[in-house]
């Protein structure tokens, strides 16, 4: 491991014992942005039983804000990423448009490729780690450092879950996923 990437991440490590939990999330954006890069970056609580994933970070409010909440549904990508846990790299503009709703937007935005990070805690995926940028870059991305920084936040995501409304309390403001 790299003395950066080793220090990226004690750095991380660090912000999260300090026990500060508004610090976490532009922490690890920082830490992605120095390991991978991206223009756009997300986190998505998850809760399995209620099929519903809040966004309790974004980097970027013009495109994807803070707050946001999406009702998910059946797809090759839920099963992947929320179900099965395993990683999506998405290349170019058609696999935006294959998995996101507001494809046009990102794409607009210059958010042509997709890495999606699902975060587990206790066997379950709790979440998602989303980065975004230009096509191709996350063709080569390492995803074993990726699951690192994933599972650096399964306590925080933790936190958001426990405190996540219910559908019903969001009623028309859903997106879907």
């Amino acid at each position: 491991m790299s003395n950066d990437l080793s220090n990226t991440l004690a750095t991380l490590a660090k912000t999260l014992q300090s026990g500060a939990p508004d610090a976490a999330w532009p922490a690890l954006d920082r830490a992605l942005a120095a390991t991978f890069g991206h223009t756009l970056f997300t986190v998505l609580a998850y809760d399995a039983h209620a099929r519903l994933m809040l966004r309790p970070y974004s980097n970027r409010a013009d495109i994807s804000p803070t707050g946001g909440a999406k009702r998910v549904t059946q797809s090759a990508w839920v099963k992947r990423v929320l179900e099965d846990g395993e990683p999506y790299i998405g290349s170019n503009a058609a696999d935006i448009r294959s998995v996101f709703s507001e494809h046009a937007l990102l794409i607009e935005k210059g958010c042509e490729s997709v890495l999606n990070i699902p975060v587990r805690a206790d066997g379950h995926v709790v979440g998602v780690l989303n980065l975004l940028d230009g096509p191709g870059a996350y063709d080569t991305a390492d995803l074993g450092i990726a699951a690192i920084f994933a599972q650096l936040m399964a306590a925080p995501l933790l936190a958001v879950k426990a405190s996540m409304p219910s559908p019903d309390d969001l009623g028309d403001a859903l997106e879907s996923v």
